[in-house]
């Protein structure tokens, strides 16, 4: 491997722009359009933020399974009371909107799952402080939206939508009219206000919930889910501390070897977008989640589409922090000259990084693209 000549860096920095008095525009700095593989970074998973260290998905990757997307791909796994399944999330404090726009399959990659509730969606969690040696029943807080199958017989497109208090969870099944749908969940105040989007069809506002018991910090991102079938027959302590395939680990029993392992989903997330909401002033100091109070066209009329834009071109940014830094030139210039997939370094995607793609860092050296 070659690298760029260690004098590289002090000869063209004195070319780079510097940044006067750049303000970052809230939350866009969070949002991802998932065009470079290296953004995965800027996410984290809750399975090794709590330090389970037994990972849910078998395929987790930005631009590489799926170009301009992110895949997941779990195993058998869920989230229902005590289940807890894989998240992609970021810290958000305060209000918010998240929207992802997402297709869902088997794992055929063209059909409706076939296992119950195997689903993908947009998901809002209270933190844990926790390790599997601290954890106990009952501390699970979170909403989610999300597209698939859930329990109907022959399996067709479905919608969940999910409030879970203290690990009691109320969940709601409804048809989708297929694989692909726009879906939001904002949080403003005490609301939270899950809304969907069919492509061609107008945005509909799913459900509301009024979470008072909600942290000021919430982690918000991305879930997938398959399979639960055969979960619901693991303990929850067990189903969240191991990856449940086939070998199981040393000390794994299967309690039913006769259910057979089935998991079945592929989502596909083509952006995840972070916006503060802007409440109109007549709307202030009403409970958004009482359609009595709030009818679903006063919340219409500035969430759904007004809501999300895409965030800036970042074509300096390896890691997805929307901030093209050293970071980003340490990146370039320890995978100079190195050629093949996914290489964080090879930002204009020709298959090798080198002197484009430092142009590209150079260029927007101490710009947050906000």
């Amino acid at each position: 491997m070659r690298h760029a000549p260690a004098p590289l860096l002090a000869a063209l920095l004195p070319f780079a722009p510097t940044l006067a008095g750049a303000s970052p525009n809230d939350l866009a700095h969070l949002s991802d359009e998932f065009a470079h593989p290296g953004s995965i970074q800027a996410w984290s998973r809750i399975e090794f933020i709590e330090q389970w260290n037994a990972s849910q998905l078998e395929v987790h990757d930005v631009d590489l399974t799926t170009p301009g997307a992110m895949t997941m791909v779990p195993f058998t796994v869920s989230w229902f009371q005590n289940y807890r399944g894989p998240f992609v999330f970021k810290p958000v404090e305060g209000d918010f909107v998240f929207t992802v726009h997402l297709t869902v399959s088997g794992r055929d990659g063209v059909s409706v799952p076939q296992s119950q509730y195997s689903l993908a969606g947009a998901f809002i969690r209270a933190p844990r402080d926790i390790t599997p040696d601290t954890w106990t029943a009952g501390g699970e807080n979170y909403v989610f939206l999300s597209l698939g199958h859930g329990d109907t017989t022959p399996p067709s497109w479905q919608h969940e939508i999910k409030t879970t208090e203290n690990s009691d969870s109320q969940l709601f099944l409804t048809p989708a009219p297929g694989p692909t749908a726009t879906l939001q969940i904002a949080r403003i105040g005490d609301a939270v206000i899950c809304l969907r989007r069919a492509p061609g069809q107008s945005w509909q506002v799913h459900g509301r919930f009024h979470r008072d018991d909600f942290p000021q910090t919430l982690q918000v991102g991305v879930v997938t889910y398959t399979d639960w079938l055969k979960c619901q027959i693991f303990d929850p302590f067990t189903h969240n501390s191991t990856t449940l395939t086939l070998p199981l680990p040393d000390g794994v029993n299967d309690p039913n070897p006769f259910i057979p392992f089935a998991p079945d989903l592929i989502a596909r997330f083509d952006f995840a977008r972070f916006a503060r909401p802007q409440v109109p002033a007549e709307l202030a100091g009403l409970d958004l989640s009482d359609p009595g109070q709030v009818p679903d066209a006063a919340l219409l009329a500035f969430l759904g589409e007004s809501a999300h834009s895409p965030a800036p071109p970042c074509p300096g940014d390896t890691n997805g922090d929307r901030t093209v830094n050293f970071a980003d030139l340490n990146t370039v210039l320890g995978q100079f000259n190195e050629t093949g997939d996914g290489l964080f370094g090879d930002l204009d995607g020709d298959g090798d990084v080198d002197f484009g793609d430092l142009n590209l860092v150079l260029s927007g050296f101490n710009q947050p693209c906000r």
